[in-house]
């Protein structure tokens, strides 16, 4: 489905999302009322906390979308949209939003975040001075969410990303992505190592480039699918490496090369994390048990990325196997079945 126009999104889309937020919350005494009425049937009050999390993300989402509208208007109606202060307003504004969904989120889902890095890796994100390249493990619902608070709340660091172009139908995730210096896409028909190049070209002091190698969320299938990509592309030491990895799909290098490319000074923060449910199901599920997050946080200097292109994809698919196998330590430990 294309996405409307501009005009149309902000004439017509942002005020029925947000009119339906409002409904949401005018209605949110009914909804906890006949939540707590069901909890006992489905034990763990999962109706009760699911409930309440939604309300929280509408309120959230409403109250940031407004915010937005008014940093419009003190822009002097877009006018100064690209101001340092402006941007600082919206990072501000972005900043709410997320760490208010997350604090709420992990204490009703009695989540414990677990967090595992080396000083070097700490000082570098926490640092001003030198902007970092973020690739990340894309597996689990909440994670982009999670990845994005992680460099705003708790280092000061303005994330970079490439969008769908259907998150355009967001009014928080349209606005904010197009006033911040992040890229919409549409797969389709765009070119997403282009827009990564630009923005990684563009990066400042305080900023972070955030890749997800993988493209879409890790399952039995898109690792199923990235091995056949690299057999028929004939790149069979590659697909030997990618049927070794149980828990991470290939990664697809074009992204991340794009980016080592247009920003060869920087360094690069590789996230790993095991603990997010797959799906909306499993969310459910798991919802009234006590859950733990392990993150685990590496820094890859510079200096140590290969130059050449054949001896970066190498060195990336390293850092996957990698990544691969303290997964497969943590799943381990906890007893879980491979995947598929």
């Amino acid at each position: 489905m294309p996405v409307p126009p501009k005009l149309l999104r902000r004439l017509l889309l942002a005020p029925l999302v947000a009119l339906l937020e409002l409904a949401l919350l005018v209605i949110s005494p009914v909804m906890v009322v006949v939540a707590v009425l069901l909890s006992p049937f489905f034990g763990g009050w999962r109706p009760g906390r699911l409930v309440v999390i939604v309300l929280a993300v509408a309120a959230y989402h409403l109250g940031a979308t407004l915010a937005c509208l008014g940093l419009w208007v003190a822009s002097g109606f877009g006018r100064r949209m690209q101001s340092d202060d402006m941007q600082r307003a919206h990072y501000a504004v972005m900043r709410w939003f997320v760490g208010g969904v997350y604090r709420v989120a992990v204490r009703l889902a009695r989540v414990e975040v677990v967090f595992q890095e080396s000083e070097a890796t700490h000082e570098l994100l926490s640092g001003s001075g030198r902007p970092v390249v973020l690739l990340s493990r894309h597996a689990g619902e909440g994670e982009t969410l999670f990845v994005i608070h992680e460099l705003l709340t708790r280092h000061s660091r303005g994330p970079r990303v490439v969008l769908h172009e259907r998150f355009r139908l967001d009014p928080l995730l349209d606005a904010l992505g197009e006033r911040l210096p992040n890229r919409f896409v549409d797969p389709r028909g765009g070119d997403t190592e282009v827009e990564i190049a630009a923005m990684a070209s563009e990066l400042g002091e305080t900023a972070a480039l955030v890749i997800f190698p993988e493209g879409r969320n890790f399952s039995p299938e898109t690792r199923r699918r990235g091995i056949e990509r690299l057999e028929q592309a004939g790149h069979d030491r590659q697909a030997r490496w990618a049927r070794e990895m149980q828990y991470v799909s290939a990664p697809r290098p074009g992204g991340t090369l794009a980016a080592i490319e247009a920003a060869p000074g920087c360094d690069v923060v590789i996230m790993g994390h095991d603990g997010f449910p797959t799906g909306l199901k499993e969310v459910w599920e798991l919802l009234p048990h006590p859950q733990k997050v392990e993150v685990r946080l590496w820094h890859e200097p510079a200096s140590a990325v290969p130059s050449g292109r054949e001896e970066q994809i190498d060195w990336l698919f390293a850092w996957w196997r990698k990544l691969d196998a303290w997964v497969q330590e943590r799943q381990r430990a906890r007893g879980a079945d491979p995947p598929g």
